[in-house]
């Protein structure tokens, strides 16, 4: 009986502290969820920041009117977002040339570019690896905005930069004033002899030039011996960063 008695209180003991164990062990576990749902939730906060990419269109990389370092550039600068650099801007405006089949510039109509840029053609689309980054940052949940903004949509009028198009330029310059002029606006793209030289110009004819910056490391010309952007940016006193 006695015997009985103790194995019977070992048997309890052992149940009592297996229950402990498994007690703990659940909310050891529930800790763990919770941690893990905490950062799944966590927000980057976003700096008041602008960043304009100028016309990095499919013609200007490996189409019809093809820089020679415009394949390049757009890589890096999709790579340069994939790594963290869009965590500088809380604004993201592309620039896209939409030409109608008539335009101005071209050959064809007097001018002294090839067709470029065609509404509704694949020219007219973003550089595809800087175009997936765009997506990843749309669909990543930080309240980023990503603007998609078109320029050259008339026939008989050239407009290099985006504030030279009435509709598109208002909307930009609005949100640019609205923001209390950001921290600062960085500006990288295609080209950097004409549209790129164009928007900096116009940019800073309305925005402090010291809160200007060209990336200078996302670039590329049609011409590679052209200065006037650096000329530009000497005069005014604009800054030159790389991603």
């Amino acid at each position: 009986m006695k015997k009985h008695l103790i194995g019977a209180i070992v048997l309890v003991a052992a149940f009592a502290f297996a229950s402990c164990d498994n007690k703990k062990e659940k909310e050891e576990n529930k800790d763990e969820k919770t941690t893990t749902t905490e950062v799944k939730d966590e927000k980057v906060v976003l700096p008041n920041r602008l960043l304009i990419i100028v016309d990095p269109q499919i013609d200007f990389t490996t189409g019809s009117l093809a820089t020679v370092k415009g394949p390049a550039a757009m890589d890096y600068l999709a790579k340069a977002l994939n790594d963290g650099a869009w965590k500088n801007y809380s604004w993201i405006i592309v620039t896209q040339d939409a030409h109608p089949t008539n335009h101005c510039s071209f050959v064809e109509q007097g001018g002294v570019f090839p067709p470029h840029c065609v509404q509704g053609t694949e020219g007219m689309n973003v550089y595809p690896s800087l175009q997936a980054e765009l997506n990843k940052l749309t669909a990543n949940g930080n309240n980023q905005q990503i603007h998609f903004m078109q320029k050259g949509d008339l026939a008989d009028k050239e407009e290099f930069s985006i504030f030279q198009n009435e509709r598109s330029g208002a909307k930009l310059r609005a949100v640019i004033e609205e923001r209390e002029h950001f921290e600062g606006i960085d500006i990288c793209g295609i080209a950097t002899d004409y549209c790129v030289y164009e928007t900096a110009k116009d940019l800073i004819a309305f925005y402090p030039a010291k809160q200007v910056r060209i990336v200078t490391n996302c670039l590329a010309a049609v011409d590679d011996n052209d200065t006037k952007l650096a000329d530009l940016m000497k005069e005014n006193g604009i800054e030159g960063i790389e991603f």
